[in-house]
């Protein structure tokens, strides 16, 4: 076709080219011989030869052109009315028209072999499924159906009522046995092993519990196809599919229960696990950060980190028991202060809305900092610190001493440098810092806390000093200074705040004390802390009585066991009193969990937490997106009611109270 439109052209520029020259010959004559009659009438009839010569040759070549285009055209009809159901079977693909009633008129030969007699039926009775295509409102172009062991894509052109079914039944087989057969890397960690085998003086018996213990590990990796291999005493790292992973996750990792429950005071189990990516050496980090996680967060669980996604979390439904002992924590401490020797300057900064736990480990870093003739500030803003204690301080504390251990938000900029040290003390989780935004500018944290950390932590910090095993802050940084290779002695107002933030946070050491926490409280009584000021520091004052008691009046028990209070929505409280609610609730007889709900400014409501120990508080507030403590946990919302507040902890409490119970065998 191209080459003869490439002649015609040829052959029509020739012919005009030698018109062309005719005319100008006429012309030129013309002028040179004017006293010719004749040159108009030569003109003219050279002009209707000109004419009669373009449409015969314009002519020829269309009739060339448009026999060869019809017999192209005739060649292909042929080819397509021929052979198009061989073309369609080929492809699998099946088309369906239907009238405006959804009544089936035709269908191709390809889906009537598949679907004989589904002419004049409707199709969304077939078909049920395709009906979301009629849906003006609905994005997809496309759905797929499962018919009769068959897989379609079925697409609709609405204008012609033409279905269009595509048969990819292989292509959606392949993908599944891929995703079945995708690598998942794990590890599992004996978590208390050294604890077990040092407290327990019988070898006999720690050997048969070990192997009782490896026995139960053996049979779970056999049970699902898994190979497993030892790689430490304490330690084993697996390698499965995801489909035998599906099973491990359905079955929520039974193993560590199973561990758990084979001994009183035996061995318990941590997991971590990745998948989701099909680099091995990759997994393999992922699923050794996840185990990491699991310890940090009190061990007896399961974490799994799918590739660039949020982490899952199943079990610890058992407290972390202590596992610190002299040799331990004079490690530890010795480290902490070799961190901040390392540095020029030192920032130290508690959560917001700052209680006296927070201040109180605050003041005893910044006793560190002084032991070692390193400069430190501790961030503060009146309206970021708990009522009480804002109070307490600018009672014991100078103005001249204010502005020498504090510094507010304004200043902090100045202050911070390459050389500055942040220590985040009784919090883990940047967004809830005092400063947020100058914790984002740091490349230096360490860190000293006593909660489980969340989905949301400090990446590769400098020191992680993360042990939920302890009442309080107060109390870690009280043990990083009193077992210390120094001796660092502690100024009487020092031990003082000390000691008030552990009572905070053990409700006078009624709740999660341990021989740890008094060994610490008699240290610091040791060095004059003065208990009759702690007393007095946490007294409450009648306005807060009268509001707490109005609280507890609104409170409900949906479940036995549980209460649920909450201030009006139109009220906004101090955070603070929340969780005062919250810990004299579970100080009622047959309550072991308490939630109070409260709006604590114009934007955020906030849900505190506590239980005496037989409910993982941490497990229901991460469902609400919060976090926290294995029996002190709590939750924030934006832009939302104190009674939406109550209906998202409602569903949680249906969906997970039961889960979060600690049963029997697990305190055993």
């Amino acid at each position: 076709m191209s080459k003869l439109l490439k002649k015609e052209r040829l052959i029509l520029a020739i012919v005009i080219i030698f018109e062309a020259l005719i005319i100008g010959t006429l012309v030129v004559l013309n002028i040179f011989y004017p006293g010719f009659n004749y040159y108009f009438y030569s003109a003219i009839g050279f002009a209707g030869l000109f004419a009669i010569v373009d449409y015969v040759i314009a002519l020829v070549f269309n009739l060339k052109i448009k026999a060869l285009k019809g017999k192209t055209e005739t060649t292909s009809a042929e080819i397509i009315g021929n052979d198009v159901n061989e073309a369609y079977k080929f492809g699998q693909i099946g088309l369906v028209v239907c009238d405006k009633e959804s009544t089936i008129l035709w269908v191709n030969d390809f889906l009537g072999e598949r679907f004989p007699n589904i002419v004049d039926k409707n199709i969304y009775d077939l078909f049920p499924g395709l009906f979301v295509l009629e849906d003006d409102s609905c994005n997809k172009d496309s759905i797929k159906i499962n018919f009769e062991s068959h897989i379609y894509q079925v697409q609709l052109l609405k204008e012609a009522r033409l279905f269009i079914f595509k048969d990819v039944t292989d292509f959606e087989n392949t993908f599944s046995y891929n995703q079945h057969q995708a690598p998942v890397v794990g590890y599992i960690a004996i978590d208390n092993y050294s604890d077990v085998q040092m407290s327990m003086a019988d070898d006999t018996k720690f050997t048969d519990m070990l192997t009782s213990t490896r026995s139960i590990i053996n049979d779970f990796a056999s049970s699902s196809s898994t190979l497993l291999r030892k790689i430490k005493d304490d330690r084993y790292m697996f390698v499965t599919t995801r489909e035998n992973y599906e099973k491990m996750f359905q079955d929520k990792f039974s193993v560590v229960d199973k561990v758990r429950n084979s001994y009183s005071n035996g061995f318990t189990l941590s997991i971590g696990v990745s998948y989701g990516f099909p680099d091995y050496s990759k997994l393999a980090d992922l699923s050794s950060s996840a185990l990491d996680v699991a310890l940090s967060r009190g061990g007896d669980q399961t974490v799994i980190a799918p590739f660039s996604q949020s982490m899952i979390y199943l079990g610890g439904k058992s407290e972390l028991k202590p596992s610190r002992n002299r040799v331990k924590m004079r490690t530890i401490s010795n480290s902490f202060l070799t961190i901040i020797r390392s540095y020029k300057r030192v920032l130290i900064m508690g959560h917001t809305v700052a209680d006296f736990d927070a201040i109180g480990a605050c003041l005893g870093v910044q006793l560190l900092c002084k032991y070692v003739n390193i400069p430190s500030r501790i961030t503060w803003e009146d309206q970021l610190v708990e009522d009480k204690c804002r109070v307490a301080i600018k009672s014991e504390f100078t103005q001249s001493e204010m502005e020498d251990s504090f510094i507010n938000l304004k200043d902090v900029d100045n202050w911070i440098n390459d050389d500055t040290l942040l220590i985040m003390v009784d919090h883990n989780n940047p967004r809830i810092s005092m400063f947020a935004e100058t914790v984002k500018k740091m490349a230096n944290i360490a860190i000293v806390d006593h909660h489980r950390p969340g989905p949301v932590a400090v990446s590769n910090p400098v020191f992680s000093g993360v042990d939920s095993s302890a009442s309080s802050a107060s109390e870690l940084i009280t043990s990083y200074i009193t077992y210390s290779i120094d001796d660092i002695p502690i100024d009487s107002r020092t031990a003082t705040f000390l000691l008030a933030g552990m009572a905070l946070d053990t409700h006078f050491f009624k709740e999660k004390a341990t021989n740890s926490t008094f060994e610490a409280a008699s240290q610091l009584k040791n060095y004059n802390a003065d208990s009759a000021k702690v007393e007095d520091f946490l007294k409450e004052n009648f306005e807060e009585y009268k509001e707490k008691i109005s609280i507890l009046n609104s409170a409900e028990t949906p479940y036995y066991g549980t209460l649920v209070a909450m201030s009006p929505d139109s009220e906004m409280i101090p955070q603070i009193m929340l969780s005062i609610v919250a810990n004299e609730a579970i100080q009622i007889r047959g309550i072991n969990s308490s939630f109070c709900i409260g709006r604590i400014n114009e934007h955020d409501v906030r849900i505190s937490a506590r239980s005496d120990g037989s409910v993982n508080c941490q497990m229901l507030m991460e469902k609400l997106g919060g976090g926290g403590h294995f029996t002190m946990a709590a939750a924030s919302f934006t832009d939302i009611s104190v009674d939406e507040a109550k209906k998202r902890l409602s569903q949680v409490l249906m969906d997970y109270l039961d889960e979060a119970k600690v049963t029997d065998a697990n305190n055993s």
